[in-house]
């Protein structure tokens, strides 16, 4: 009997309080929780995906029992930033995917956790199981429950949620007041943020505060009134996930579609990953047949009220635009513009919106970001954003935004950071400062041939084409497509102001493409100056992607070699692996050197006569020192199409057995690389590549607005620095022609595709050498002007680097040729400068410190192990 006593008595100590810890949470319960009238006494009601309840200092959440482990969608946007520095109102933090997330109850709290939703598997299987054992949820806020609604309803309060860094905006506000690859530090200031605005919508919740950031060191933004104290708005979306997954579309690498992908263990295939594409749900509301079928829902896009009047028609044409392509995936009307109606906000996903944004310094001049399912690649929101900084150069001044050597740098360099940031729907940060740049280049050569009177505006005709291509590649990248820099190649040199043919296929053959601008030559008919529509290769991968049938999908993937279907993203177009001239970033035509010649005479044509192309009766000088700054941008990134038929290579996407296959590198003839060394040098390295007149030099005026937003100087001079920015163009020149990755590859080249069929290394470096040295190369010289020495001491550089202290990943027969190179250079000095020679003082000063740099170098470079 009283061991049975002890035993009940363990037996309650046991049971006892481990009921207590985990309340009954059946539907009646109430536990001890405070009675929800009193909760939301004098609250606001806001009914929606959630319910809300707003009191002065509480945001009561109301989560239905059944909802309890649901999963949906939680995203974030910048709704309001500083218009710099990466902070920029409008811009999605949650590019594509957002975050799957859902409330979990553990005792009398709620906790939000977001799920690891890329390695799904069927959990009744062994594989689901590992998986379940492997990938965890994080949980991301939690909170009390404060009451329970008559519903069974669990009630809590999130203003702490929403007044808080969840969002990880913190990272681009540290990167924002840092140095460049140093972020810097700041903390959020809770007792300097609040809630700024909540709204309830059926499928969504948008909430908005306004953040506080206290940088570590003084921060100087123009836009922000006291740099103490940085603002930003939050945007905080919960949204619902569709309750039938769209079934999705698997991708192929012959097209460019931004994926969602995930790692399923349960396949059999080489690889884990399912790769779909991004695209919104589009049904036909009968099955469609030998026609066209009506689609039940039409992809909707409206535009915002924010859009100034004048550009609205030119964005419902951009939208519509791509119904071509929507017919060859078998729809009729497909997609549509509409205005935003007054009754509807923005913020509700229902809508997506095409806006109006300025900034105090440009970021991406138009963006295109969606979010989209994470389990399907079903796009669910879409908010296009357009800068006003962009139409800067439509109007009837100029600028100096656009430094000539970053320009032509930017052609071929790109960090994997930024390739990644563009892979996810990013624009490049120069693309506003291009587009206005292209827009003054316009201006300069229609009055350059009499067609408007110096300091009028670009005509009316440009400024709706460029706002319609704009539109255009926006909402393709918010149908799901990538850029496509190599569907220029597809549009013959001869035909670019063909409008018949260009109205068809387009100037190229997508809009995903960032184009040069379309300028005919003087005494040439002019045809249109962007592309009037969706073009070839834009209608091939939207029948792709859309289709509803999914073997036709597969047929169409085939299609890839056929004309008019080219096809080549970011990373084929910069970055150190970028090989093909045909990838090009602001270039056009199948005749990208071509093209880049006809362009370069032009704008040096108008450099001869370009105070009477700029100045008018009481213009600034300083505008002549602008124009000559943008169209020197204009020529660098001209030359630059040059560039990559050295050592280059065609590279193709096909599959084996694709109808006119072809083999996935092809060497660029020898004789097309000989024609870009030629062109490279005769444009960017001979004697004439950047003779102005005297005169013209001096109207360069001086910029002597002093305030803020402002630059009074160019590299800190108050006159331009005439030899410092073609100097160090020239010497970006060079780098890039002697690139290691460039050297390197020819000699794989060699050994692919045989020595005879590729411009060697030796021919390269000897051309290059001829070209820079010319005034010594042959007896008995000539004096060396001042531009040219400064070319001259450009090159000795890098040649003295390749001998003494080679690039990372130089090849050895580089340096051993670049040793060559010097010891011959070394030869013709020497010669040169043997009495009797005549040459002025500063060219024997130059030349005898050459030969005495060559020989030191030479010297030095036998001393390397």
């Amino acid at each position: 009997m009283q061991r049975s006593f002890v035993t009940f008595a363990l037996l309650l100590a046991v049971v006892g309080p481990a009921a207590a810890q985990e309340p009954p949470q059946g539907a009646g319960d109430r536990g001890p929780f405070k009675p929800f009238a009193d909760v939301v006494k004098d609250a606001t009601e806001m009914n929606g995906f959630f319910d809300l309840y707003r009191t002065a200092d509480k945001l009561y959440l109301a989560v239905p029992a059944d909802r309890l482990e649901q999963d949906f969608l939680l995203t974030f946007e910048i709704a309001r930033g500083i218009g710099s520095s990466g902070l920029f109102g409008g811009t999605m933090l949650d590019i594509f995917e957002g975050k799957v997330v859902a409330f979990e109850r553990h005792g009398n709290t709620l906790y939000l956790v977001q799920k690891p939703h890329r390695f799904p598997a069927d959990p009744a299987t062994p594989v689901g199981k590992a998986v379940d054992l492997t990938f965890g949820s994080s949980v991301l806020e939690t909170a009390k429950i404060e009451s329970v609604r008559e519903d069974s309803a669990l009630v809590i309060d999130i203003q702490s949620w929403i007044i808080s860094d969840m969002s990880d905006v913190s990272s681009r506000v540290r990167g924002a007041v840092g140095a460049p690859g140093r972020p810097g530090r700041a903390n959020l200031d809770k007792g300097r943020s609040y809630i700024e605005s909540v709204k309830a919508f059926p499928e969504n919740l948008s909430l908005r505060a306004k953040l506080t950031f206290t940088p570590g060191e003084p921060a100087n933004f123009n836009a922000v009134p006291d740099s103490r104290y940085i603002p930003v708005s939050i945007h905080t979306t919960m949204a619902a996930l569709p309750e039938q997954p769209m079934t999705p579309r698997v991708a192929d690498d012959r097209m460019g579609y931004f994926l969602t992908v995930h790692k399923d263990f349960t396949q059999d295939e080489t690889t884990f990953f399912a790769r779909y594409v991004n695209k919104w749900r589009l049904e036909c509301e009968t099955p469609a047949g030998d026609g066209l079928c009506t689609p039940r829902e039409p992809i909707t896009y409206y535009i915002d009220r924010t859009v100034p009047v004048e550009y609205r028609q030119a964005m419902i044409d951009g939208v519509q635009a791509w119904n071509t392509a929507f017919e060859a995936a078998g729809f009729n009307n497909g997609i549509r513009a509409l205005m935003l109606p007054d009754d509807a906000d923005a913020e509700d996903i229902r809508y997506a919106t095409l806006r109006w944004n300025v900034s105090d310094q440009p970021g991406y001049g138009a963006i295109g970001p969606s979010v989209v399912d994470p389990r399907t690649g079903e796009v669910l929101d879409a908010d296009i954003l357009f800068e006003q900084n962009m139409i800067l150069g439509w109007k009837s001044f100029w600028r100096t935004n656009v430094d000539p050597v970053a320009a032509f740098e930017e052609m071929f360099a790109a960090s994997d950071e930024e390739l990644n940031a563009l892979a996810q729907g990013g624009e490049m940060a120069s693309m506003a400062d291009e587009i206005s740049a292209q827009g003054s280049f316009l201006r300069a050569a229609l009055v350059a041939r009499g067609a408007i009177a110096a300091g009028d505006p670009v005509p009316d005709e440009y400024i709706h084409e460029a706002m319609l291509r704009v539109t255009m590649h926006e909402v393709g990248h918010t149908l799901g497509l990538r850029h496509n820099f190599k569907s220029s190649f597809d549009t013959p040199f001869e035909q670019l102001h063909d409008r018949t043919f260009t109205k068809e296929n387009g100037l190229a053959s997508s809009v995903m493409e960032y184009p040069g601008i379309n300028v005919a030559p003087k005494g040439q008919a002019q045809g249109y100056f962007y592309s009037p529509g969706v073009g070839s290769s834009d209608k091939w991968v939207i029948a792709y992607g859309y289709t509803p049938d999914a073997a036709r999908a597969r047929e169409v993937a085939r299609q890839g070699a056929m004309e008019g279907h080219a096809y080549g993203p970011d990373e084929d177009a910069r970055g150190s692996g970028a090989l093909d001239p045909s990838v090009s970033v602001y270039d056009l035509s199948d005749d990208p050197m071509g093209w880049g010649k006809e362009r370069a005479d032009m704008i040096r044509g108008i450099w001869q006569e370009l105070p009477q192309a700029v100045l008018t009766d009481n213009a600034r000088y300083a505008d002549v020192t602008a124009a000559y700054s943008t169209l020197l941008s204009q020529y660098a990134r001209a030359t630059g199409t040059g560039i990559k038929y050295i050592g280059g290579q065609y590279l193709h996407r096909d599959h084996v057995g694709d109808p006119n296959r072809r083999d996935p590198f092809v060497s660029v003839p020898k004789a097309q690389q000989q024609e870009a060394l030629a062109f490279l040098t005769e444009y960017g390295l001979s004697e004439s590549a950047f003779r102005l007149p005297p005169e013209v030099f001096r109207f360069f005026g001086a910029d002597r607005w002093s305030h803020w937003g402002n630059t009074m100087t160019v590299n800190g001079r108050i006159d331009y620095p005439i030899h410092e920015q073609i100097a160090s163009l020239q010497a970006s020149l060079v780098n890039q022609i002697t690139n290691p990755f460039l050297l390197a590859r020819i000699r794989d080249a060699e050994v692919k595709f045989g020595a005879s069929n590729v411009l060697t290394i030796p021919e390269l470096m000897n051309g290059i050498s001829n070209a820079v040295w010319s005034e010594v190369w042959n007896a008995p010289g000539r004096n060396v002007p001042s531009m040219r020495r400064d070319l001259q001491r450009a090159h000795l550089d890098r040649m003295i680097a390749f001998v003494t202290d080679p690039p990372d990943r130089t090849p050895a027969d580089a340096r051993s040729v670049a040793r060559a190179e010097l010891e011959d250079l070394h030869q013709r000095l020497t010669r040169r400068l043997t009495p009797p020679f005549s040459f002025d003082a500063y060219t024997t000063a130059h030349l005898n410190e050459a030969k005495i740099r060559i020989e030191r170098a030479l010297e030095a470079g036998m001393d390397m192990k």
